[in-house]
C-alpha cells in the first residue's frame, strides 16, 4: 500500500481535479464500499482512517482556496468542486503554502517532517499524536540546524561567542541569523514572537515526552497547539509577510 497522508491525498484530489472541469466530493474520496477516483490514482483501496483522511484534506483544500464549489448543483451544489487559479499553482509547484515553499528550499524532508506530523495528528492515536508533537519539536531543530550553518553563524556582524553554549552559539543566535537571510531586515518583535513559540513547542515536547510515561494519553487540542506554534515561529523567521 502506498504511504498515504493528508499532503498526499490533497495533491492527488487537486490532480483529479485539473483533469477535469469538476468532480462530485463522493465520486473522488468514494464511500463505504464504492470506490472513489482518489485510490484508483493511488491504486489503493482505503480503509476506514484513509477514507477520513481524504474527507480532511478535501475540506482543507477548501478553506485554502485551492479548489472551490461551483455552486451550479441544484441538488448538492456545495459537494461539485473545481480547481482554482491558486491551486493549478500549489500542484505545479508541489508546494502547498509559502512555508512549504520555504522549507524546501531549506531542505525537501523537512516538508515530510511536517507532512508526517499533521498526519499523525489527523490520525487521533494516542502513539501518533506523541509523535506529532516531538515532530513539532524536530521541525524547528532540523530547521535550524539545516538552514544555518555554523560558520555562517559566527561571520554575522556583532556575533559574540556564549559562554554558556558548547558550541558557542545558542538558538537566538540562529533565528537572528534566518530571520535576516529570509528578510530584508531583523525585526526585535519577530525575533520575539519566534523565540516564545519555539519555548511553546519545547515545553509542549516536554510535556507529552512525560505523558509518554504515564497512562494519560496527549489530547489533539494539545499536539495541535505545538504544531501551530512551530508554524508561527517558522513562518516568523522564512517568510515576509
Amino acid at each position: 500500500m502506498p504511504d498515504i497522508t493528508v499532503r498526499s491525498l490533497k495533491f492527488a484530489i487537486m490532480e483529479a481535479l485539473a483533469s477535469t472541469r469538476k468532480s462530485h466530493k463522493f465520486n473522488l474520496i468514494g464511500r463505504a464500499s464504492l470506490q472513489g477516483d482518489l485510490e484508483r490514482r493511488l491504486r489503493t483501496v482505503f480503509e476506514p482512517a484513509h477514507r477520513e483522511m481524504a474527507d480532511i484534506a478535501f475540506q482543507e483544500l477548501k478553506s485554502a482556496s485551492l479548489i472551490r464549489s461551483t455552486y451550479d448543483d441544484l441538488i448538492d451544489p456545495d459537494s461539485w468542486v473545481e480547481i482554482t487559479e491558486a491551486g493549478r499553482i500549489a500542484l505545479a509547484r508541489r508546494s502547498l503554502d509559502a512555508l512549504d515553499e520555504a522549507l524546501a528550499k531549506i531542505s525537501p524532508t523537512l516538508v515530510e517532517l511536517r507532512d508526517g506530523a499533521w498526519s499523525a495528528v489527523a490520525s487521533g492515536r494516542p502513539d501518533s499524536l506523541r509523535q506529532a508533537s516531538h515532530s513539532a519539536r524536530e521541525l524547528i531543530d532540523q530547521t535550524l540546524k539545516e538552514g544555518v550553518p555554523d560558520g555562517a553563524v559566527r561571520h554575522m556582524p556583532g556575533f559574540i561567542d556564549d559562554p554558556n553554549s558548547r558550541t558557542g552559539i545558542t538558538r537566538r543566535h540562529r533565528l537572528r541569523y534566518l530571520i535576516g537571510v529570509h528578510q530584508d531586515a531583523v525585526s526585535e518583535s519577530d525575533l520575539k514572537v519566534a523565540e516564545e513559540a519555539c519555548d511553546l513547542v519545547l515545553a509542549a515536547d516536554a510535556r507529552l515526552t512525560a505523558l509518554a510515561h504515564s497512562r494519560t494519553a496527549p489530547t489533539v487540542s494539545d499536539v495541535k497547539d505545538s504544531l501551530q506554534a512551530a508554524e508561527i515561529a517558522l513562518r516568523r523567521l522564512l517568510l515576509r509577510e
